[in-house]
Parts: C-alpha cells; structure tokens; sequence
C-alpha cells in the first residue's frame, strides 16, 4: 500500500501546473484588496476609540456642567480602577498598537499610545519597598 501511495504521489508531482483563467485572478485580487480596505477601516475605528476613551478622563472636566471645585474632579478622576478596568484598558491600547503596527503607522501616532500604555501600568502597580524591587 505504501508503495501505491508513493507511485501516486510521483504520478501528480509529475503533472504540469494547470492554466487558470485570469477573470479568476481578477477575482481573488478584487477580494483581497476588498478584505484589505476594510481592515484597515476597522482599525482606524479601533484607533480613534481607544484614543476617546484614554481622552474622556482628562476632558470630562471641561464638559462638567457641575458648580464642583475644581480639585474635586481631578481627585474623582484618580479614584482607583479595579484590576479588571485596568485589564481591560490595558487590552484596548495593546490591540491599538498591533494595529498600528499592522498598517505601518508613524513613530509620532505609536509613542502616545506607548505613553498611555506605561502610565496604565504604572499606575496599576503597588508600590514597593527598594530592598524589595531589586533583590540580591
């Protein structure tokens, strides 16, 4: 059986490659470009939503319409997030880079988000003693 199966395989390696049409061609290069565009558009979606949400705290102030001071906002807006707020966050600016990435974005788009990133996760962390973040 084995020996079929390799006189099989010799006989279809040995066969020339067929003719396809070019309207076939045109087709699959009409789809892809199509699958292309429209990724694109739904990453520059991704994009300018994660740049509103990383945006509505640092504007929900000038939008208040309450009579509070003015420190009062700033405290609320540094209230601690729950580690799943933070994850959650943390996902969004992670998939908004890939994107970047994805479609070649500039160094000036990318650092933000990069800013963004680091600040989520700095903010994140509990702070620690020195003798216990570099152990000897």
């Amino acid at each position: 059986m084995s020996e079929s199966h390799d006189n099989m395989r010799r006989h279809l390696h040995a066969l020339p490659e067929p003719d396809l049409p070019d309207a076939l061609w045109q087709r699959v290069d009409g789809a892809r470009r199509l699958h292309a565009r429209r990724r694109r558009l739904g990453l520059g979606a991704t994009a300018v939503a994660l740049a509103a949400v990383l945006a509505l705290p640092v504007l929900a102030p000038l939008f208040d319409g309450s009579s509070a001071p003015h420190g009062t906002a700033i405290v609320s807006q540094h209230a601690p997030r729950s580690a799943e707020e933070v994850l959650t966050e943390l996902r969004a600016i992670d998939h908004a880079l890939q994107a970047a990435y994805d479609r070649g974005a500039s160094d000036a788009e990318i650092a933000p988000m990069w800013v963004a990133r680091n600040e989520l996760l700095a903010g994140s962390r509990p702070s620690r003693p020195a003798a216990q973040r570099n152990p000897t």
